[in-house]
């Protein structure tokens, strides 16, 4: 049920480094491109990085003071002097040392709201946020801490999920939540099954790199993205469903050797569920 990437996507994700480094955001695109070149994903975390070209258009989408929940990609994608009243909370304390306690802070998603130091609460513009699953008690946990950090009112936000989960991230971040043109990639070497959208809380400029299309991401994956929101009866926390998911567990180890972004595959919102429920009951528990 993967999607093999095909050589028109290798070549629009691929691009050529000088001609990204005199574009506009050339900059922003050399740090995202070191950061994957030296940052592998750890499987174990179930990370999975974005292209150099989302991780781009969201680096040069921010300004300000920015919370870059479980998005470490992004943050490394800023220029050094764009990082200065940013923190990366991750739970990976691989950039602890190289960050500092300045712009590094331990977050465990079961923490929700708690994992957000007083110190931080309140002080953010804006929050980038990918979850390492699509359920909603995770998400639900990502939302609490998400409020604990930014400025109140007016804190924008730049989520990224499955297009299922539109209708959760409204009940979770209120009604203003909205999808937009630009659809992320990952990165070569990841995995994932199927394709994510990307949500805001704010309207869009005109010449924000979020409103223009991802040439990465082949427009037919935009209808089916758009084609079902989760409903309530959707319980991520059935024990049942979490049964039926062990049994999918074979197929989460796959990885994929192809050059281009991945963007997913057709598999229904039932699937994706089952599959990240599986991955959430395979995590490894977090020590302290």
């Amino acid at each position: 049920r993967f999607k093999p990437a095909n050589a028109h996507m290798a070549a629009a994700a691929s691009g050529d480094d000088a001609e990204a480094a005199a574009s506009p955001g050339g900059a922003i695109e050399a740090s995202a491109g070191a950061f994957l070149t030296s940052t592998p994903e750890a499987a174990a975390l179930n990370q999975y990085w974005y292209s150099r070209r989302t991780m781009g258009a969201i680096a040069r989408e921010v300004d300000g003071a920015v919370a870059f929940f479980s998005t470490p990609s992004v943050f490394h994608a800023l220029p050094e002097g764009s990082r200065a009243a940013s923190v990366v909370f991750d739970l990976d304390t691989q950039w602890a040392a190289a960050l500092g306690a300045r712009h590094f802070c331990r977050f465990d998603y079961e923490d929700g709201a708690r994992g957000v130091p007083e110190t931080l609460r309140g002080t953010f513009d804006w929050a980038v946020v990918d979850p390492p699953f699509i359920t909603r008690h995770v998400w639900t946990r990502y939302a609490d801490a998400v409020r604990a950090a930014l400025k109140e009112p007016g804190g924008r936000l730049v989520l990224t999920t499955v297009g299922e989960n539109e209708a959760l991230l409204r009940r979770l971040f209120g009604a203003g939540i909205r999808k937009t043109p630009f659809m992320p990639a990952m990165h070569r070497s990841s995995g994932l099954p199927y394709q994510y959208s990307l949500f805001v809380n704010y309207a869009l400029a005109e010449d924000s790199p979020l409103a223009a299309w991802n040439p990465e991401v082949p427009r037919a994956l935009f209808a089916a993205a758009n084609a079902t929101r989760m409903e309530d009866d959707h319980d991520d926390d059935d024990d049942d469903r979490g049964a039926a998911a062990a049994a999918d567990a074979s197929h989460l180890g796959r990885r994929h050797a192809d050059d281009a972004p991945l963007t997913g595959t057709s598999l229904s919102f039932d699937e994706l569920l089952a599959r990240e429920l599986a991955r959430s009951a395979a995590q490894p528990q977090p020590t302290a």
